[in-house]
């Protein structure tokens, strides 16, 4: 007989069983519906993870366009880097797995025993791949061949590690006209962050300064597309056939309006070791020839691998000379003397002046007005306005200011390319200058207080005052002598695709005014030529062998106590004008000993003429 323990323990066993039975009928269900989940509800979705395990799609990223001169010389071009980089799909997901690689990585070698990387920047670029997915991340910038093999012999342990190479910008005269070319880097995430780089993605190579900036979506193209099939290590092994790529579209190549001949000869004229600047442009239309800025640097720096691109970046943001600065389209100073034809000329169109006036009271050394005793330079007895312009005599211009006014000079000098609004140069950086007259003097000197007196008149009406830029310096002289409207200055000539093909040419236009009255003109040549061409005149050491030189001389005062700025500003030939020149040198002293000379070394190799001097000698 069964007892009754007995029969309890038969019902404790069945219940066991039972609900040992309905947990494998649950976990079979559970899996069963999992399974039709993955099967057939989620088939697409894990159909794609899996294929996104397997094929990887690659972006192809277009090449830049090039930089050429006028006569089809090379400025920029590109040229190829190898990058090595993390890609964090196909890193391992366990963290030994990760650290096994981070530690291999970091006990590579060259052949002289230096190591590939350091542990700090490697360890950043495996901490981004926790939420940058999409993108590789270089751990080793422009790596060289040897190091490349390297990585590439030990890929079989390093998976998630690849190999890439893109193009980087390359500046084959190094620092010549590195202001007016620019340079490209890494976009920064507060560009990024702003409308005008909607496009843009992180990693992606900009313009910054320059024709680079100002023509970075031209030079950029359009990128393509390639679907590719990689390994477990994410290498690739073959593109996949049957699927349609999408080749890139190369950027156009831009020709320039600087002539390559003429910009050496410019550089060569003007030392590193000084600051200024020098534009030389044509009048006719407002090509820019040559630009100047120095000290200079070399944009090549920026295409360079981190560390050696963060130590020159160090080296040229914290030098006190500048050298970031574009001191032809940005610097400001005053236009010293050659203003005085601003006011010469104001006053010949107003009727004030003319070629026969004499003021009363002549040269002696200086004009009293008032209390004050303003000097001038040197004596120089009793002047017209030509003789004037050619002794750079004060005195005469300190009575034909007064007596003209300021009003009617900053209208004519406006009229020619002076003044607040910036000519509209297309590399970014311009600035407008400025042109003082009673209510912008109050203004800007409101918190000074200081107040518009007539005495001002004297100072200004010689250039010591206003500010101006080197460009517009050059652009003033320019359409002085043409008396034809003053030109947008210009750096791009015509834009083309790869084929050769003309896709864009740059339409010459006329900014401002630029014209004055037929008598006007004759005596301001007249003027010009007297400076370069008289036995007296402050700008001979600017002239040309059989080529007419008009100019005008300068020295800006800047600081009590130091040298004056040097300005020459000068055309050729005189009477029928291909070129004008500003030249300005900071500190340097009298603008017709220092700056002639520089401007007159650009003329000779513009016309050809240093060869014939040299073969004379």
């Amino acid at each position: 007989m069964f007892s009754i323990q007995d029969n309890d323990g038969v019902q404790t066993r069945n219940w066991n069983v039972l609900v040992f039975m309905i947990a494998v009928i649950i976990l079979f269900t559970v899996l069963l519906i999992r399974l039709y989940s993955l099967q057939y509800t989620h088939y697409d979705e894990n159909l794609q993870r899996s294929e996104n395990n397997r094929l990887r799609r690659m972006e192809l990223v277009a090449e830049r366009g090039f930089i050429y001169d006028r006569n089809g010389e090379i400025l920029v071009r590109n040229r190829p880097s190898y990058q090595i980089a993390l890609q964090s799909m196909h890193l391992p997901r366990k963290k030994d797995a990760r650290d096994t690689i981070f530690n291999r990585l970091l006990n590579i070698v060259d052949k002289d025993g230096v190591r590939l990387f350091d542990s700090l920047s490697l360890d950043t670029a495996f901490q981004r791949t926790k939420w940058i997915k999409n993108r590789p991340i270089r751990i080793l910038e422009d790596a060289s061949p040897e190091q490349v093999s390297i990585i590439e012999e030990h890929s079989s342990e390093l998976p998630g590690v690849v190999t890439l190479i893109e193009s980087r910008r390359e500046y084959p005269y190094g620092t010549l006209a590195s202001h007016v070319l620019g340079y490209t880097s890494e976009i920064s995430e507060e560009q990024l962050k702003l409308p005008a780089f909607a496009e843009y993605s992180q990693g992606d190579r900009v313009g910054q300064k320059g024709l680079e900036q100002g023509y970075d979506t031209e030079f950029r193209g359009t990128n393509g597309m390639k679907l590719v099939e990689v390994n477990a290590s994410g290498r690739e092994v073959g593109q996949v056939k049957g699927v349609e790529s999408r080749a890139p579209v190369p950027g156009l190549h831009l020709v320039s309006t600087i002539d390559l001949k003429l910009q050496k000869a410019a550089e060569a004229a003007i030392p590193d070791s000084v600051k200024g600047a020098l534009v030389a442009i044509d009048p006719r239309n407002g090509e820019i020839l040559a630009m100047v800025s120095s000290p200079r640097l070399d944009p090549n720096i920026f295409s360079l691998k981190k560390r050696e691109r963060n130590r020159g970046w160090a080296q040229v943001a914290l030098d006190s000379m500048r050298p970031l600065t574009n001191r032809a389209i940005s610097g400001l100073y005053t236009p010293a003397s050659v203003f005085k034809l601003a006011t010469a000329g104001a006053g010949l169109e107003s009727g004030i002046l003319s070629e026969s006036k004499y003021y009363p009271k002549p040269c002696t050394g200086g004009y009293q007005y008032g209390a004050r005793y303003q000097k001038c330079w040197g004596v120089h007895g009793n002047l017209n306005v030509v003789h004037a312009l050619r002794l750079s005599c004060d005195v005469f211009f300190y009575q034909a200011g007064l007596e003209i006014d300021m009003m009617r000079i900053n209208e004519f000098a406006r009229r020619f390319g002076y003044g607040e609004v910036p000519l509209g140069v297309d590399i970014p950086g311009e600035k407008g200058g400025w042109l003082p007259d009673s209510i912008s003097f109050n203004q800007r000197n409101k918190r000074l207080g200081w107040r518009w007196a007539r005495g001002l008149i004297l100072n200004l009406s010689i250039g010591q005052g206003q500010l101006v830029t080197p460009l517009q310096q050059a652009t003033f002289i320019g359409s002085l002598a043409t008396n034809k409207g003053v030109y947008r200055p210009h750096f791009m000539k015509e834009l083309r695709d790869r084929q050769g093909n003309v896709v864009r040419r740059y339409e010459p236009e006329v900014i401002r005014p630029g014209t004055m009255k037929p008598s006007t003109h004759r005596v301001l040549l007249a003027a010009m030529d007297s400076v370069v061409n008289h036995p007296g005149g402050t700008g001979k050491r600017g002239a040309l062998p059989g080529i007419r030189v008009g100019a005008k001389t300068g020295s800006g005062e800047w600081k009590k106590g130091e040298k004056t700025h040097a300005w020459y500003a000068a055309v050729a030939p005189l009477y029928d004008p291909e070129i004008a020149v500003a030249v300005i040198l900071e500190a340097a002293g009298g603008g017709g000993a220092k700056a002639a000379p520089i401007a007159r070394k650009v003329m000779m190799a513009y016309f050809g003429l240093e060869e014939e001097e040299a073969n004379k000698q």
